[in-house]
């Protein structure tokens, strides 16, 4: 079974950005820079010849490419019990374009449909128990980055890593194109 989501890819500067946040954050479980992505999609468990049919929907989808921008900070869970730490994205309709569209193609095939609405971010820590967040928040609560050019969409396949950890790899790259 291949473990899938589609996802966006960030540039390298991007990444390091965000990356330069950690020591501003010690104590929790940082992802690594080149692991930091946005998820459009969540797909989970699927056999290959699944996979296929998913990667066959992804061709061609109907969105011309586009700026994103990141923007503050957040997190998961409670203050006292955060769970998860993120970056946050600047408004896009046509973000929520392309994931709606997405979920379109991609729900007849199995998509599992989540419960609660989308909310595009990028995780960037599992936050350990007991680690201070609210001076982290504080002192990221402006970030914002430049915003960067979204030429394509990727399906990624999750699995474990070498350490235990999880490791997010690009298996197939879906460039945007224009409607008609």
């Amino acid at each position: 079974m291949l473990r899938l989501f589609v996802g966006i890819e960030l540039p390298e500067p991007v990444r390091q950005v965000l990356a330069g946040m950690r020591e501003d954050y010690p104590g929790t479980r940082w992802h690594e820079p080149e692991q930091l992505h946005l998820t459009l999609n969540f797909i989970g468990s699927v056999d290959e010849q699944c996979a296929r049919r998913m990667a066959t929907a992804l061709v061609d989808v109907p969105c011309p490419s586009f700026d994103l921008a990141i923007q503050g900070v957040g997190y998961f869970g409670t203050l006292q019990r955060p769970s998860v730490l993120w970056a946050g994205l600047a408004p896009s309709v046509p973000l929520d374009h392309l994931q709606r569209t997405l979920e379109q193609r991609l729900l007849p095939l199995g998509l599992m449909v989540e419960d609660r609405s989308y909310t595009p971010h990028i995780t960037l820590a599992r936050v350990k128990p007991c680690a201070p967040l609210q001076v982290f928040l504080q002192r990221h609560a402006q970030l914002a980055i430049p915003a960067f050019h979204v030429e394509h969409i990727c399906l990624f396949l999750s699995s474990r890593g070498e350490k235990g950890g999880v490791c997010y790899r690009a298996i197939e790259r879906f460039k945007l194109r224009s409607p008609g």
